[in-house]
């Protein structure tokens, strides 16, 4: 890759993608508020479009939909295109009792897992009615360096550490870490087919209790537990992936869980 064009460089994703693009001189740095149609003049081999709006509703819109469709539609100009990567989310699937692969029917819940499953939509079909290079990366419950600390590893993290209390509801996800994903991206911009769907995560799930435990263990200290019923509508009580595809690709998940939170201990 030597010209790439980035989106939401300031979120968990774009942060830790932009550290790991420090060999690629040549970056667009796409800010909010900037006209899609700098994708065209910028006109870049590699797209990573990270932006999106996970917690703000009168945002989804412009930032999960509007935006993607902008952007599909600028590089529809773009003369030395490779790759366009959107970053949906696992949340597209709502929820499944089984593990989850990319031929499942999108059921959302709610306005977030809708709009991301709109920008996924909107990929195929650019990527299929004008043969453009787009591919959809679907991870899982990311986690790393750079999560915002209101989430719950870091929180839970601090919380051992501090020997605070904080609620503990039951829940489960596969987690898979940031620098495992940013491997599949760049696998993606080599060997990805146009108008595909490439879920990440390790094919297994975690309790949030087998988190907190493995978090004692590292720490060693226990945590002050204050148990408390489902916390969000979209906790489930099983939520895996399928990712029998990008392990076609030659993708596999390198860091295990242990390994990942140690580092971030």
């Amino acid at each position: 890759m030597n010209k790439v064009f980035l989106t939401g460089g300031s979120g968990f994703v774009g942060k830790s993608l932009f550290k790991r693009l420090h060999k690629v001189k040549d970056i667009y740095l796409f800010e909010r508020g900037s006209s899609p149609e700098r994708l065209t003049e910028y006109d870049p081999e590699v797209v990573f479009h990270c932006a999106g709006e996970i917690y703000d509703e009168e945002k989804m819109f412009d930032s999960n939909i509007k935006l993607t469709y902008d952007l599909l539609q600028a590089s529809k100009n773009c003369k030395n295109l490779k790759a366009f990567i959107y970053i949906g989310s696992s949340s597209e699937y709502g929820r499944k009792q089984n593990p989850m692969k990319e031929s499942d029917y999108l059921d959302p819940t709610n306005l977030y897992e809708a709009s991301k499953g709109a920008g996924s939509l909107l990929c195929q079909a650019f990527a299929r009615e004008y043969h453009l290079p787009v591919m959809v990366a679907r991870p899982f419950s990311l986690y790393g360096k750079y999560e915002p600390e209101h989430r719950f590893i870091p929180k839970l993290i601090q919380a051992v550490k501090a020997g605070w209390e904080i609620p503990i509801a039951p829940g489960v996800h596969d987690f898979i870490h940031i620098d495992d994903f940013i491997d599949g991206l760049f696998l993606l911009v080599e060997k990805g087919v146009p108008g595909e769907i490439y879920n990440f995560g390790t094919g297994n799930q975690l309790s949030n209790e087998d988190v907190v435990e493995i978090v004692e263990g590292i720490v060693g200290r226990k945590l002050i537990r204050k148990l408390v019923p489902k916390m969000h509508e979209y906790d489930s009580n099983s939520w895996v992936c399928d990712n029998y595809k990008a392990h076609l690709l030659g993708w596999e998940p390198k860091i295990s869980f242990y390994e990942g939170i140690r580092s971030l201990v």
